[in-house]
């Protein structure tokens, strides 16, 4: 039974990496993962003050590596055997869980993992050949652990759905727009860590089960038996708990009837207008949260926008960025949604069909306002009110209303102008960065006004012209989204058919 499955699961993926596309993306994700795997071997070879730093350092690195792999179990189905088919099997529970375990174990990832957890030996080796085999036995047992808990968690979640696939966008921008700010973000967290500024991380680390590792070998190189054994045997004990409950959660998850329950519907109160836009804003709305391509700009918006204005704080204590991070966000945001008409497709033509060319431009600019408004204000006065610079209360504010209208005004534009359809796979096509970058750009240049009075204040050191931003930016904004918007519903009218074509035409070559 275990070589059938593991037989299965090779065959599933080498199913997987038909296509060139497949190819080169296993290369690319093979060569990542031997890059981060030895990066965090170095980790553990790198020198640090006291045992307790290294310690620390080498327990985040785990913490990222278990977690990762846990997250990715969690969401992305699986490792593509269907549960459910082997419900009717005539074998034991008790068998079948077995071997669907240890079938588990034969997982590439773990290949990487353990090349990882490397670090816990180069970390012990500093001191004794004793402290280096108590990191080997460690992270052998974080490993047999990490292992074992896979299927629980595939388990534990329900079957494949819309929902689980959103979870999974989400958790695939939130690794994308950490990546984006690790390289300035990790490094003063290290430095913080080892130099002991953030005792609170320090003692979460020491807490999770990834840390007990590196606690076990920080007390091999204090001679101490009892702090390197007891971490190691309470490790063993957790694999030994995961391993019992997982006959539990499979039977479970098999017994169950898999039937989605009847919701009843309960009345609501309407919170949109019965309008034609008002339609249009709820649907818009419903998109920006359940596409994943916009779901993953909306992550990535929140997480880099505020996390590259917090990053410098948390580093070298400069809060000169915070205020901003609430623009940041929404210049992000809508330069993810300059091609709203090439992501939904075909579904245009009812729109030029029913001639609600500005119902929908109007609806679709006031569901970015909704999805990004609140957030970004109050991500905005958050900072702002953290960081402490009373002088920077007007440019944030001012500068947050400036953006925000020109940000609303050119996402219906944009979208007419170069309509770039979806690739084969459903993901944007190799020119999408182009008309992203010019968003960004754009988005900015409507500021202009504002920001050029802002900077006539602080010059002059006029608190009236730096106040008077405030209508300014007022004025510009909603005069760019009215402005830009009536030129997005005159050029649709216009340019509907063509974008229709283009959009047929690009359906008809994926498809063939």
């Amino acid at each position: 039974m275990v070589r059938l499955l593991i037989h299965m699961r090779g065959t599933m993926a080498r199913n997987r990496r038909t296509s060139r596309f497949a190819v080169m993306s296993t290369i690319v994700m093979t060569t990542i993962g031997a890059a981060s795997a030895v990066s965090s071997l170095l980790v553990g070879g790198a020198t640090y003050p006291t045992p307790s730093a290294g310690a620390a350092a080498v327990s985040m690195v785990l913490m990222l590596w278990v977690g990762g792999r846990l997250s990715y179990a969690a969401f992305s189905g699986g490792s593509g055997i269907q549960l459910g088919l082997l419900r009717y099997l005539p074998i034991p529970r008790r068998h079948l869980a077995r071997a669907l375990l240890v079938s588990a174990l034969v997982d590439p990832s773990l290949v990487f993992m353990a090349v990882a957890f490397g670090s816990l030996v180069a970390l012990g080796a500093h001191d004794s050949m004793l402290a280096a085999a108590t990191g080997a036995v460690g992270g052998a047992i974080t490993l047999l652990l990490t292992g074992c808990s896979v299927p629980v968690v595939e388990a534990l979640l329900p079957p494949p759905s819309q929902q689980r696939r959103a979870l999974g966008t989400v958790a695939v921008a939130t690794a994308i727009s950490l990546v984006s700010v690790a390289a300035t973000l990790l490094p003063g967290l290290t430095t913080s860590l080892i130099a002991g500024r953030i005792p609170v991380v320090t003692y979460v680390l020491k807490i999770l089960p990834t840390g007990w590792a590196a606690d076990a070998v920080t007390g091999a190189r204090r001679h101490s038996a009892i702090d390197s054994i007891l971490p190691l045997v309470a490790l063993a004990l957790l694999t030994a708990i995961v391993v019992a409950i997982w006959p539990v959660v499979l039977t479970r998850r098999l017994e169950g009837t898999g039937a989605a329950l009847t919701r009843r519907r309960r009345s609501r109160p309407r919170l949109l207008p019965a309008t034609p836009v008002g339609a249009v804003v709820g649907k818009e709305v419903r998109m920006w949260v359940r596409d994943p391509l916009r779901l993953t700009f909306l992550v990535i918006a929140a997480i880099v926008g505020a996390g590259t204005c917090v990053v410098p704080d948390l580093t070298h204590g400069t809060p000169f960025l915070l205020p901003f991070g609430g623009i940041l966000s929404v210049v992000i945001a809508g330069a993810g949604g300059c091609n709203l008409y090439g992501s939904d497709g075909l579904a245009l033509r009812l729109t030029v069909l029913a001639g609600a060319e500005r119902a929908d431009v109007r609806g679709r600019q006031w569901a970015f306002l909704l999805i990004t408004g609140p957030y970004a204000a109050v991500t905005t006065i958050a900072l702002t009110a953290a960081s402490g610079q009373t002088w920077a209360w007007p440019w944030a504010i001012a500068g947050l209303i400036a953006v925000l209208g020109g940000a609303t005004g050119l996402i219906p534009l944009a979208s007419t102008i170069a309509v770039l359809p979806l690739d084969a796979n459903g993901g944007p096509p190799p020119t999408w960065p182009v008309k992203v970058y010019a968003a960004i750009l754009l988005e900015l240049l409507t500021a202009a006004p504002t920001v050029a009075l802002l900077v006539a204040g602080t010059v002059a050191h006029s608190r009236a012209l730096l106040w008077a931003a405030m209508p300014l930016s007022v004025a510009t904004g909603a005069l760019a989204a009215g402005a830009l918007g009536s030129a997005a519903v005159r050029r649709l009218r216009r340019q509907g058919v063509a974008i229709i074509e283009a959009l047929s035409a690009a359906a008809e070559r994926s498809a063939a």
